[in-house]
C-alpha cells in the first residue's frame, strides 16, 4: 500500500490516524523546516525515527520532533508499507496527545529559559511517574548540579519550548526546584541607619568619627588676641 499527499491539505495528526493499523515508513521530505523525517510505524507504534537519514533515539528529541510536526509540518509526504527498522517502541497517539495537552500551558507558568533548576532534595530516592521516566533519565544528570532550559535545549539538541515544558512537568512532579541565587538579598529592614557605615561580609563596621568644626582665619586671630589680653577664647 502506498499513500501520497501534501501537508497543505492534510494535518499530520490526521495522517497518523489513517496509518494507525498499518506497518511501513512515513517519509516527509521537507516537513521539519526543510529537513527530511522518516517515521517507521507498526500498528500505531513508532519503531524508529530518522532526520536527514540519521537515527534519533533520544526520547526528548523524539518528542520535540513530533511537537514540530504537529505544529508546523510542511511539504509532501508518502507512506510505503513494508519492512521497518526497530530502535524504539513508543505509541504515536500518546506522543501526539502529550503535545496537544502541553500546548495549552499558559506562557507565564512556564519557567524562564535562563532559570536554573536543581534536584528537589534527594530526588534520586523519589518515585518518578512512568510518563516522566524517559525525560527524567535524560535531564537528571544535568539538573543535579543546576541547569536551565537553555542548557537542556543546547545539550540535548531539542527546541527551547520542549525544554521549558519538560522542566515545568518535572517541577510539578516535585523532582526539581529553582536554584536560589547566591548573594545578598535587598531587605529594607536590614538597611544601615543614617549616619552609620554599612557592614559588609567579613569586614567589621567602623564607628563614624565626629566632624570637627572648621575655624576660619578671623576666628583664629580673635582667639589669639583674647589669649594675649587674658580673655576667654
Amino acid at each position: 500500500m502506498a499513500i501520497y499527499g501534501d501537508f497543505e491539505y492534510h494535518a499530520f495528526n490526521d495522517i497518523i490516524k489513517v496509518l494507525q493499523r498499518h506497518t511501513g515508513v512515513l517519509f516527509m521530505r521537507t516537513a521539519l523546516a526543510g529537513r527530511s523525517v522518516e517515521l517507521h510505524l507498526q500498528d500505531g507504534m513508532l519503531q524508529a525515527m530518522f532526520i536527514d537519514g540519521f537515527p534519533v533515539n533520544e526520547p526528548l528529541r523524539v518528542g520535540d520532533t513530533i511537537r514540530s510536526l504537529v505544529g508546523s509540518a510542511t511539504g509532501e509526504y508518502s507512506f510505503e508499507a513494508g519492512g521497518i527498522s526497530h530502535h524504539m517502541n513508543m505509541p504515536m497517539t500518546e506522543l501526539i496527545r502529550d503535545v496537544v495537552s502541553t500546548a495549552n500551558i499558559p506562557e507565564q507558568q512556564l519557567p524562564h529559559q535562563d532559570t536554573r533548576f536543581e534536584w528537589q532534595g534527594n530526588a534520586a530516592q523519589l518515585q518518578v511517574p512512568e510518563a516522566l521516566r524517559a525525560s527524567w533519565n535524560s535531564v537528571a544528570p544535568m539538573v543535579r548540579m543546576g541547569a536551565s532550559a537553555n542548557d537542556i535545549a543546547s545539550q540535548l539538541r531539542i527546541g527551547l519550548p520542549e525544554a521549558r515544558v519538560v522542566l515545568y512537568r518535572l517541577r510539578a512532579a516535585g523532582l526539581v526546584t529553582p536554584q536560589r541565587a547566591a548573594g545578598v538579598f535587598h531587605d529594607p529592614a536590614a538597611a544601615p541607619a543614617v549616619g552609620t557605615q554599612p557592614s559588609y561580609a567579613g569586614v567589621p563596621s567602623m564607628p563614624q568619627q565626629p566632624q570637627t568644626q572648621q575655624v576660619g582665619p578671623v576666628r583664629r586671630l580673635l582667639n589669639a588676641l583674647r589669649r594675649l589680653t587674658g580673655g576667654n577664647a
